[in-house]
């Protein structure tokens, strides 16, 4: 009889011991009725690259969580260390991300008094819709929302705090081609469908700017340069039809040559941005340039020699101040 006792109590035991610990792990702490207060930190550790054709960013950031869970408090010194799983814990998810990878094993620390802290640390690609109109004079807000899909803004409620982080990221980013401002943390509620119910959200940001000292020298000196010698022929005879011709062409073919190669740099968007005006309007001043030829050419052989230099003449000024033009307009007006 003792025999057939004694497995009985322990399949008891461990029905109990298993049913209490889904009610620790499927059920959410705190006040029936009330919402669970989660306190929530990000900091961004480090901003590796920002890829405008991509629309995408690559960032490693750092996330913490803590909650109350009264289910959990002993009278035990110090911090214990769990397995996250063996512990209600709100399951996040990052809305944005692409790919990422954790750094921290999936634990959590729990006071004496049943805090809950969760940590750990993102790093991957993260989507980010960017307005390249600009570009590349183009600034732009980059955000990273994590979010709890089982709950409600009235089950769950985020609290973001900073205080202890300054500009809520590292002083200094790897990304050599931008300029990183403020992490500022809000919450943010988030819905998948306009519309739709909305779950409880807390959003990262901050502003980016592109440095465009690549550009200055890779692009715009490069066909400033190329244009500058298409405008030679203007101080050659008009009866000078080979040498014209050929330099005309020659800045005609670099520029283009020059184009395709700079393209596999630039953000392959369906509009035009700034600087795709610049490099349209300079393509149509070398071509011009080299139409102007024919013309003066034709005039010199057609007995109007004067004409022609009274057209070269005036091309030495116009061209210039069209290309003047061109620069405030492609960088500054638009």
């Amino acid at each position: 009889m003792k025999r057939m006792v004694l497995p009985v109590v322990m399949v008891l035991t461990t029905a109990t011991i298993s049913f209490g610990q889904g009610e620790i792990t499927g059920t959410r702490p705190g006040v029936e009725g009330q919402p669970l207060t989660i306190t929530g930190t990000l900091f961004l550790l480090d901003v590796s690259k920002i890829d405008g054709a991509e629309q995408s960013f690559t960032a490693d950031v750092f996330m913490m969580l803590q909650w109350r869970d009264e289910r959990l408090a002993e009278a035990v010194a110090g911090v214990r260390r769990l397995p996250l799983d063996n512990v209600w814990n709100p399951q996040v998810q990052i809305i944005n991300q692409r790919r990422i990878w954790k750094s921290f094993p999936e634990e959590v620390d729990v006071g004496p008094d049943g805090t809950v802290t969760y940590r750990q640390r993102y790093y991957g690609v993260f989507a980010s819709p960017l307005d390249l109109h600009d570009f590349p004079l183009d600034r732009h807000r980059f955000r990273l929302q994590i979010v709890i899909p089982r709950y409600s803004p009235e089950e769950i409620l985020f609290v973001p705090t900073s205080a202890d982080f300054g500009e809520g990221r590292s002083p200094t980013m790897t990304v050599p081609d931008w300029s990183i401002g403020q992490f500022d943390l809000r919450v943010a509620p988030f819905a998948i469908i306009p519309g739709a119910r909305e779950i409880p959200g807390l959003e990262g940001a901050f502003d980016g700017r592109r440095h465009i000292g690549f550009y200055v020298g890779k692009a715009f000196v490069s066909v400033a340069i190329i244009v500058f010698m298409s405008w030679v022929v203007f101080w050659i005879g008009a009866e000078h039809l080979g040498p014209r011709l050929s330099v005309a062409v020659t800045s005609m073919l670099t520029l283009v040559a020059y184009r395709f190669l700079l393209g596999q740099s630039l953000p392959p968007v369906s509009y035009l941005t700034r600087l795709d005006y610049f490099l349209l309007g300079t393509t149509i001043l070398v071509f011009v340039a080299l139409m102007q030829v024919a013309l003066t050419s034709a005039m010199s052989e057609g007995g109007r020699a004067g004409l022609a230099m009274t057209v070269n003449r005036t091309s030495r000024w116009l061209f210039p101040s069209v290309f003047a033009a061109l620069v405030v307009v492609s960088f500054w007006l638009m």
